[in-house]
């Protein structure tokens, strides 16, 4: 049984997402670059210094930020898991709410897809999340016979991911904002070749 939580570890948790949900607020108002961690502390209502009892810089604060998008996502999958859902139908959940919150964010997400690949830094070495996820969905796909079993979950996974964020990334290299959704023809593409021959039958 989970043991309840203290009173200084609730309120750490309350402090650290309160500087998440600053630090958002202020980078959709005025930009990564623009805001400032003295204006993050101060809507958080925290003194400058405790934020760095929590998050070494600035660049940090951002991958953790992300990160804490993609969790919500993977609640929103697991949500689904109950529900009377297939593993791929799952999956598709997975890249549109994806899709649509990296569009919704996608200076944000810009920003991000400069710094995690634009250096090595202890923060960006853990495996994606959302790839991580995408390969359990992906074994599950292929315990029940929707996706081809005598492929790597992890390989397909990533091509999953890839071939939907493909376009998002150039729009992010170019500073535009990313096209439309079309996220479903990106799936019927490679269902075809996932799945094999059952795929058409479906």
């Amino acid at each position: 049984m989970t043991q309840p939580l203290s009173r200084r570890e609730r309120k750490k948790r309350e402090t650290r997402q309160a500087l998440l949900e600053a630090a958002l607020a202020l980078f959709r108002e005025k930009g990564y670059d623009a805001a400032t961690v003295e204006e993050i502390t101060a809507r958080a209502d925290v003194a400058k210094g405790t934020f760095f009892n929590y998050f070494p810089s600035k660049e940090a604060l951002l991958g953790e930020l992300t990160a804490w998008q993609l969790a919500q996502l993977r609640e929103a999958v697991d949500v689904a898991r109950g529900a009377p859902a297939s593993p791929v139908a799952r999956i598709r959940l997975l890249m549109r709410l994806l899709r649509e919150r990296m569009r919704h964010d996608w200076r944000l997400y810009q920003r991000a897809f400069a710094s995690r690949w634009g250096r090595s830094s202890p923060h960006h070495q853990a495996r994606n999340p959302i790839a991580a996820l995408l390969a359990d969905l992906v074994r599950e796909a292929q315990a029940v016979g929707e996706i081809r079993a005598d492929v790597e979950a992890e390989l397909v996974g990533d091509l999953i991911l890839m071939a939907h964020i493909r376009r998002l990334a150039v729009s992010f290299h170019r500073g535009e904002e990313p096209p439309p959704d079309d996220g479903g023809q990106v799936m019927e593409v490679l269902m075809e070749g996932l799945a094999g021959p059952s795929w058409t039958e479906k």
